[in-house]
């Protein structure tokens, strides 16, 4: 369990540095690992997909997301810390040939026009003040028809926690008619709920909504 006070441990989750941060790591492993499985199973890549995730982390789930034949990978992270961990567990799994992190800003994504089938943002959406930049950024760089799964916490439920007072909670319907104005359909959703730890270490219900939307 991390022993960090709530702004720490705020700072931490937004961008894992320092001494902490492979320990901040494996405790969002922990913590979200039913949303990530739940959020990659919406999402389905299919086989030879380019797949990118904004925020993984050190690649944790990389190996479940790449089931499908010929799937290839990119992950954009802010934190140093976590691309090095990262990219070392890739070459652990036998990915490096087709899944990597780069170290980047989802506001300024390092990645061609309409390169991506598939992307994938979890619980990134409270790192983001405005909504619209990002939004527009993923338009840019998906295939028309391709998608997104954004998954995150229900506002309501994330002001309970005592760490998230300088995150941006956004409302659901936000969201929905966020990606509407970025040029994208929203073709499916999901409640995802569960009783678990989260990153303080205390246990409560959580709960989350998944998003799938496709480019227009």
């Amino acid at each position: 369990m991390l022993m960090l006070d709530a702004r720490t441990l705020a700072a931490q989750l937004r961008q894992p540095h320092g001494e902490a941060a492979l320990a901040v790591g494996e405790s969002m492993n922990r913590s979200n690992a039913a949303l990530n499985q739940a959020a990659i199973a919406l999402l389905a890549v299919a086989d030879h997909e380019q797949v990118l995730e904004i925020g993984p982390g050190n690649a944790a789930f990389v190996p479940l997301l790449l089931q499908a034949q010929g799937s290839r990978y990119l992950g954009i992270e802010l934190s140093t810390a976590m691309v090095e961990a990262g990219n070392q567990h890739l070459a652990a799994a036998g990915l490096a040939d087709r899944a990597a992190l780069r170290t980047g800003d989802a506001h300024a994504l390092p990645v061609a026009d309409a390169s991506i089938d598939a992307a994938l943002a979890v619980n990134t959406l409270y790192f983001w003040p405005d909504l619209a930049p990002v939004l527009t950024e993923l338009a840019r760089v998906l295939r028309r028809g391709g998608r997104v799964c954004l998954a995150f916490g229900d506002a309501a439920f994330m002001r309970t926690l005592p760490f998230t007072d300088d995150f941006h909670l956004h409302e659901l319907d936000a969201v929905e008619l966020a990606l509407r104005v970025a040029g994208f359909s929203v073709c499916g959703w999901r409640a995802h709920r569960e009783t678990a730890a989260g990153n303080d270490g205390q246990t409560r219900d959580k709960y989350f909504h998944l998003l799938l939307a496709q480019r227009r």
